[in-house]
């Protein structure tokens, strides 16, 4: 009996199970996109997101119906909820506190909390801007993370984000916003189990997605607010439908699989990178399946268009209310727009003479190839990763020192190579590691057989299993720019960032393959299923080996993964509810702290001036004069403000989160104490200092 045959007789909740995973991969989906888009448009409410998310919801319900609906995809889709669930539980437990701008993580979580109220994220100025035109060296904003626009402060970055983590805002408060992320990246992980479904049978698809939840990077990039589980989600959502788009011939699954991968440039703007990838798969997918010339040109017409539109509005998004960091990287983000736009450009010019029949020249060039050339086309992609995986061997790769950049991060990296005791070298940008990064968490095993499954798919796409070139566009093209140049300062957690969405989890899809297709070559049934347990329940023990590190002779022997063992950023929200305890309402001004700027602007709710020298009693009298009010100062150096006696700590503070390692996993924390001192700016400009129990000293 047919799989289509055994879901037409099956009871309506084993149906319901079996489709579940992919269910709550779509509404995830449609949630973030209507979030995303209302975010651009300027109206973030309940009351336009949720209608919208339920709007994309059902629109995409019926094209997204899983086809496999049988007993055997529902036992493994309840396991696959269930797993996915306990593992949301856990994560949220320790979701981490990241409210200090230490890192990105910082101004999207704090956009986050804005956006709580809020219909964008343009915060006012709120008289900031005439406050710091008392010195030269007062400001309004704050370096990169908080730019001024006209008379608002905007927070860098993308939106969708910062918009689809409000939502838990509205529904837990702080602490809702403070947990969506572990959510979406749950979402992630069901995507992935819902991609491997599509070539492992329902059981065999538990070990990837399995293996994801497991691996250190996962869980350390969804408990902060990083963009990369969000990625993720929509870049494996996009291969998911795409290549049931291609595969079930549906036009509205391309739909959905185009409007997916584009819309991550409404989460980073390098999205494009990801979209090429899908673009070029799903273009040569199209000309190389067995169809009717006319659908597949409208078929590639349709993606095209739904994903540059979604590219479009990504853009624009960045553009209207990330003004500033969109100019300071507009060389990079434009360049690869263009290269964006130049493919979109070319596939549909080449749909345009899809005139003759089924994918004529693709299935000549096939035959041409036959197996043997299929086979070498594979090893040259093998071949292709294993010299990336070398490179350590043979070569060292280093920064420039010519631009302001550069220098920065090469005094980052000798400050890394310092603490750590590595020969000091900071132009060295660590590219050449690329490879042995993803080691670090899918351990070498699975690495070495993602390599052999990455051949063997370019292998079957070659022979014309269409939806394999889906997979390998979507997950090759980042995957190779990325492994080339990540262009990111290199020290893990935060390196792995780039191969967070397309890489990772193609990486154990791949090796999942390649695991299935070795034991099919064992020469009895029986054998065959023992060699397919072995490798599932190795893809689910090899990345917790990286939980745990055993190094004998050291001052700690034993350590384990801190960004799986602890919250990150504990202690920072106690502390800033506690400085916005000290004078609620007050305009605040911030000596010398610059990392605080947003986190007081947000959680305090109080218009806030940044100042980098020690300011006078005068300059202070005139910011008072321009707010209108007696600000609030607060300081961490006791020296620095003219105060009317001698101040004490009224807030002290640890914040611990994980260290900077650039040859492996993190497996130490890093504390931060923070003593702060405050005071209320009095009529002659001298600062009163408030007392422990945040009571000014003088009136």
């Amino acid at each position: 009996m047919t799989t289509e045959a055994m879901t037409a007789t099956t009871p309506v909740r084993v149906r319901v199970a079996a489709a579940l995973p992919e269910r709550l991969v779509l509404i995830g989906v449609c949630i973030a996109l209507a979030a995303g888009v209302m975010v651009t448009a300027g109206v973030h409410y309940w009351w336009t997101v949720l209608p919208a998310a339920i709007v994309l919801t059902v629109l995409g319900w019926r094209a997204c119906t899983p086809r496999d609906l049988t007993p055997r995809a529902a036992l493994a889709g309840l396991i696959a909820v269930g797993g996915t669930l306990a593992w949301t539980v856990v994560n949220m437990m320790l979701a981490a506190e990241y409210l200090i701008v230490v890192r990105d993580p910082g101004f999207l979580t704090l956009s986050g909390l804005w956006l709580v109220d809020h219909g964008s994220t343009d915060i006012p100025a709120a008289g900031a801007v005439e406050a710091a035109e008392a010195s030269s060296s007062m400001l309004p904003d704050a370096s990169e993370a908080w730019n001024l626009k006209g008379d608002v402060i905007q927070p860098q970055g993308a939106k969708m984000l910062p918009a689809t983590i409000a939502i838990g805002g509205w529904l837990a408060g702080d602490t809702g916003v403070l947990a969506t992320n572990v959510l979406i990246g749950a979402l992630g992980i069901l995507a992935v189990y819902a991609l491997a479904r599509q070539f492992l049978s329902p059981m065999a698809a538990l070990a990837p997605a399995g293996a994801l939840a497991l691996t250190v990077s996962h869980i350390g990039l969804s408990r902060p607010a990083y963009t990369e589980p969000l990625t993720l989600l929509l870049v494996i959502a996009g291969i998911l439908w795409a290549w049931r788009g291609v595969a079930e011939r549906s036009t509205g699954l391309l739909t959905a699989g185009a409007i997916a991968s584009g819309a991550t440039m409404l989460v980073r703007v390098d999205g494009p990178s990801y979209a090429i990838g899908a673009l070029v798969g799903v273009g040569i997918a199209l000309a190389s399946m067995r169809a009717d010339a006319r659908w597949r040109r409208n078929a590639a017409f349709t993606f095209v268009g739904w994903q540059l539109m979604t590219v479009a509005v990504g853009y624009v998004s960045v553009a209207l209310w990330s003004t500033e960091y969109l100019e300071r990287l507009a060389d990079e983000t434009h360049a690869l727009l263009a290269v964006y736009t130049v493919l979109a450009i070319a596939l549909a010019v080449w749909a345009a003479l899809w005139t003759r029949g089924p994918g004529s020249w693709m299935e000549r060039l096939s035959d041409a190839l036959g197996t043997t050339g299929a086979w070498i086309l594979g090893g040259v992609v093998t071949l292709t990763l294993l010299v990336f995986a070398s490179r350590p061997l043979w070569t060292t790769v280093h920064r420039g020192t010519e631009t302001s950049r550069d220098e920065f991060t090469n005094g980052v990296v000798e400050g890394f190579q310092t603490s750590q005791g590595l020969p000091v070298d900071g132009t060295r940008t660590y590219a050449e590691s690329t490879v042995t990064w993803l080691s670090y968490y899918l351990t070498w095993p699975l690495v070495i057989l993602a390599i052999l499954g990455f051949g063997w798919a370019t292998m079957r796409m070659v022979r014309r299993d269409a939806p394999w070139a889906v997979f390998l566009g979507a997950v090759l093209a980042p995957t190779l720019l990325y492994l080339w140049r990540p262009s990111i300062v290199p020290d893990q957690l935060w390196a792995i960032r780039r191969f967070e969405p397309a890489t990772l989890p193609g990486f154990l899809l791949a090796a999942a393959a390649a695991g299935w297709v070795l034991a099919s070559l064992a020469t009895s049934e029986r054998l065959r299923a023992l060699l397919r347990r072995i490798v599932g329940v190795s893809m689910l023990l090899l990345p917790l080996t990286s939980w745990l590190s055993i190094v004998p002779g050291a001052e700690y022997p034993i350590s384990g993964a801190v960004n799986v063992t602890t919250r990150e950023m504990i202690g920072a929200r106690d502390q800033l509810n506690d400085l916005c305890a000290i004078e609620p309402g007050r305009p605040i001004v911030l000596v010398g702290t610059s990392s605080h700027y947003g986190s007081l602007r947000v959680m305090c709710d109080a218009p806030v001036v940044l100042e980098l020298r020690d300011p006078t009693e005068d300059q202070l009298a005139e910011v008072a004069s321009a707010f209108g009010q007696a600000p609030l100062v607060l300081t961490r150096q006791g020296d620095s403000v003219p105060w009317t006696e001698t101040p004490s700590i009224v807030v002290d503070s640890k914040v611990s989160h994980s260290a900077y390692t650039l040859q492996g996993i993190p497996r130490s924390l890093l504390n931060r104490n923070y003593s702060w001192y405050a005071g209320i700016v009095t009529s002659t400009g001298e600062v009163a200092p408030v007392t422990a129990g945040h009571t000014a000293s003088t009136p």
